[in-house]
């Protein structure tokens, strides 16, 4: 999909300011900076994958730190709106962070309302749900505990900016090898949206167990900043995090040695392709 095809044009009035308004309160971190290579070719890594800049990507220890991160940056204090269901680990985040959390169950809301009014009116139970908030969280795919499955398509995803500018837009994508086509690179042309991406079972499953481990954050750079600017505080006063070393030369190298594997991508395709999510209504 073409960066013309994904362009919302959004009135004046309504454009998102939520990256201007986070940035103003980014810690400046003046900390003397070591050369760190393989984590510098990780980024890189990590950025072509997902057709990104380096400056739109922050890679972290596990899922978990990354989460915290975002968790601490996003939720703590905000009116967070929760498009239910939503992964346990995101969910718990939010609603112990939290001032304020409004859940509105999208399992039936994709988008597109030639469907039947039961689907346009679900979908717009979340627009109104994330109109009231300051950050909206998103899990795609979803598996519920019934066994039904979705994704979000990048439609849905268009339509729900459109009407609702505001927010911040945090999507848990850590299981986007399981989605029919990928939501990420339409993500990163939405303004004000933080994507939380992994590698998790099916690349243990492959043998990278380095990979598998892995968390990483992808967005604007003012986004990304943010975060890196808070987990290096963190570190500083001794917190959970500890900023750019929260991922170490020896697990960096190993990772970037998973993702150069020869037949490494082609075993989690394979295993992808057995159980993929088709798009809600397909």
């Amino acid at each position: 999909m073409s960066s013309s095809t994904l362009a919302v044009e959004l009135p004046a009035s309504d454009r998102p300011t939520t990256e201007a308004t986070l940035i103003q309160s980014v810690v400046d971190v003046s900390t003397p900076r070591v050369a760190r290579p393989a984590r510098v070719a990780l980024v890189a890594r990590l950025a072509a994958r997902i057709s990104a800049s380096t400056r739109e990507v922050a890679p972290f220890a596990t899922v978990d730190r990354a989460v915290d991160s975002i968790a601490d940056r996003f939720f703590r204090g905000r009116r967070v709106a929760i498009a239910e269901p939503v992964a346990r680990r995101i969910g718990a985040s939010a609603r112990r962070l939290a001032d304020c959390v409004i859940a509105a169950d999208w399992r039936d809301a994709w988008a597109d309302a030639t469907r039947g009014t039961a689907q346009a009116a679900a979908f717009d139970g979340l627009v109104r749900a994330a109109q009231d908030a300051d950050t909206l969280v998103l899990t795609s795919p979803f598996i519920a505990e019934d066994g039904a499955a979705a994704a979000f398509s990048p439609r849905d995803l268009l339509r729900l900016r459109a009407r609702a500018p505001k927010p911040v837009l945090v999507l848990d994508l850590v299981d986007e090898d399981l989605a029919r086509a990928p939501l990420t690179q339409a993500a990163l042309l939405i303004p004000g949206t933080v994507i939380l991406r992994g590698f998790g079972r099916l690349w243990r499953d492959a043998g990278a167990n380095a990979a598998a481990d892995l968390g990483f954050v992808a967005g604007a750079p003012e986004l990304v900043a943010a975060l890196s600017a808070r987990v290096a505080r963190d570190g500083a006063d001794g917190g959970v995090g500890d900023g750019a070393e929260s991922v170490d030369e020896e697990l960096a190298a190993a990772a970037v040695r998973d993702l150069d594997r020869a037949g490494i991508e082609r075993a989690v395709q394979e295993a992808a392709t057995r159980t993929r999510v088709p798009f809600r209504g397909d």
